[in-house]
């Protein structure tokens, strides 16, 4: 009785060529685009309630990074710091991620616009890195082989969407990230960037419809990836097109952070059901029939995370923007760092 009652929970019912099965990948991970405007909508209603813009930014990042972009960054840590595998396989790769936190601080201090720009660059890299993961995890499960170029056009696809117009908002000088403008240098103007990005999203545009269109035809298409990157494409090349930058993209966090948080779950269920996690804290967590504890464990350390900027806020000179950035870029850069582990490695979720 012992044993039955700590073995692992088998994950049942998995179908091929999806993640886990159409009634948790279409909600959870691909039609959960619709959280995207929701930031927007929500910035609005505040702005028509009688609050100012700032004010309703404000409201926004706050609630965005308490609820779910907060826990989703901690929740790495089940892979990575709590696992005495990885520890122990990647010792190098573990510990060099302490470098980042000093490396926040001191650029939040003295270089703090180039942290915010630096930042923004990665995140938008990084999320773009996770869709192109799961189409990676979705090949992992689908019985048709890809030839290797049509995995690069996916990839290029992916890649590109978000830069067209947020390239000729950048030129603009019309993006702004944590109160800061986000610099556009006068010799980078006449590269014409915006225009070349946009004949390169078209180019891979193109070949991704015409390729799909003969995939289908030949019975090899996979209708989730295909999903997914079809609606990623519309969320990256539209959103740029709202005023609010800022809040627009906040709306690309909350949809990447509600994938990553039952992604990972999952992830962790299938680690834990091939012996994989020897954390006796981490391995109690997945084994619970719904995500309850695991969610609020990491919510608990956002919330100390948020205590920690209020602290930072009120002992040092630090605008409010900067201490927030300065006290949650610590945790976020190294969650990015450890991702692209994490989204090199598809062959966890088989």
């Amino acid at each position: 009785m012992a044993a039955v009652a700590c073995a692992p929970t088998l994950i049942s019912g998995r179908e091929p060529g999806w993640i886990y099965k159409p009634s948790w990948d279409l909600p959870l991970i691909i039609f959960s685009a619709v959280l995207v405007p929701l930031p927007f909508l929500v910035a609005w209603l505040a702005q028509f309630a009688g609050w100012r813009q700032q004010q309703a930014v404000d409201l926004i990042n706050i609630a965005v990074a308490a609820l779910i972009g907060g826990p989703h960054l901690f929740s790495t840590i089940t892979f990575t710091f709590l696992d005495g595998n990885f520890r122990k396989r990647y010792p190098w790769y573990a510990y060099l991620a302490f470098l980042l936190p000093v490396g926040v601080v001191y650029l939040g201090v003295y270089h703090y616009v180039f942290l915010v720009t630096f930042f923004f660059t990665w995140a938008s890299l990084h999320v773009l890195h996770q869709i192109i993961y799961l189409t990676d995890c979705y090949r992992a499960r689908s019985s048709s082989v890809e030839q290797p170029w049509s995995r690069y056009v996916d990839y290029g696809l992916v890649l590109t969407g978000l830069y067209p117009i947020g390239l000729y908002k950048l030129s603009l000088r019309q993006f702004r990230v944590g109160g800061v403008l986000l610099p556009f240098p006068d010799f980078v103007q006449g590269l014409h960037l915006p225009v070349v990005a946009g004949v390169v999203f078209f180019a891979f545009l193109t070949a991704w419809i015409y390729k799909t269109i003969a995939e289908f035809r030949t019975g090899r298409g996979s209708v989730p990836k295909t999903l997914l990157i079809g609606i990623t494409t519309v969320v990256s090349f539209c959103l740029p097109l709202g005023s609010n930058l800022d809040v627009l993209f906040q709306g690309y966090n909350t949809w990447h952070s509600f994938q990553y948080l039952f992604l990972l779950w999952l992830v962790n269920r299938l680690r834990d059901q091939r012996g994989e996690i020897e954390n006796p804290f981490v391995r109690r967590l997945v084994r619970r029939d719904n995500m309850a504890v695991y969610y609020a464990c990491f919510l608990g350390a956002t919330g100390v995370m948020v205590l920690l900027t209020l602290v930072v806020r009120a002992l040092t000179p630090m605008a409010a923007d900067q201490s927030y950035f300065v006290v949650v870029l610590t945790v976020l850069l190294m969650h990015y760092y450890f991702d692209h582990f994490l989204f090199s490695h598809p062959q966890m979720i088989e």
